[in-house]
């Protein structure tokens, strides 16, 4: 059903483009900070750390603002309406109050999980156990933000409720969005290695561009179907809870 919402509404995928332009924006300014950090002679001062932060801060809500205004869009596509992108973002944008309070939280709690990758002998184990479990907790916290305007607290206290309901369509889920993206590089790396194999500089260019137009291709195509399949997934446990 996804993968038939974003064959018939192909206008999604600009929503994974804008993302990723916000996240190599903000990365590439982190970038550049750092290397004038870097280069200082003294030490970072205050100034220069709180502007780090709030560089960090602002990732995190670009891709927030980002993802719940695919969240709207695809709502209105499910509610039969076209897909629009500047209607979605305005949409979005009326809950940023509550969309800054979520990336502050979120991103509060990521850091808090990988300080546990310092505990000796099973750090790695018990970081990666509390992120997946953050992850399918919060699955549909921010499409009860969007969708049903609940705060911040209701919106992760339902998705959290609603986990036992949807855990293997999560997993499920999850799986037949990844088999494409796998089939993907896959197809790109046996093309890339093809080109190599030739020994000749054009086929191995060619071999190389395909592998790359394959995996963006690949990621593109992939976030756009989990967003609408959470977006989905959420609109159908609501109905039934």
């Amino acid at each position: 059903m996804s993968f038939g919402v974003l064959r018939n509404n192909r206008r999604l995928l600009v929503f994974p483009l804008l993302s990723a332009t916000a996240l190599v924006l903000i990365l590439g300014a982190l970038a550049v900070s750092a290397f004038l950090l870097d280069g200082a002679e003294s030490s970072p001062s205050t100034v220069d750390v709180v502007a780090s932060g709030a560089c960090y801060l602002l990732l995190g809500f670009a891709f927030t603002i980002c993802t719940a205004a695919m969240i709207c869009a695809v709502d209105d596509v499910l509610r039969g309406e076209s897909a629009r992108i500047g209607a979605s973002f305005r949409r979005a944008l009326r809950h940023w109050p509550r969309l800054l309070a979520w990336s502050l939280l979120n991103t509060t709690v990521l850091l808090l999980v990988r300080q546990l990758e310092r505990i000796p002998v099973v750090g790695w184990m018990l970081s990666a156990l509390f992120s997946n479990g953050w992850a399918v907790a919060t699955y549909l916290a921010l499409p009860a933000m969007v969708v049903d305007g609940l705060g911040v607290a209701e919106g992760t206290r339902r998705s959290a409720r609603m986990v036992r309901e949807t855990f293997s369509r999560q997993v499920w889920g999850s799986l037949w969005i990844a088999l494409p993206m796998v089939l993907s590089v896959i197809v790109g790396f046996v093309a890339f290695m093809l080109g190599v194999e030739s020994n000749d500089l054009g086929p191995a260019v060619a071999g190389g561009a395909f592998a790359v137009v394959m995996l963006l291709g690949a990621l593109l195509v992939g976030a756009t179907v989990s967003g609408i399949f959470r977006t989905a997934l959420y609109r159908d446990a609501a109905a039934t809870a």
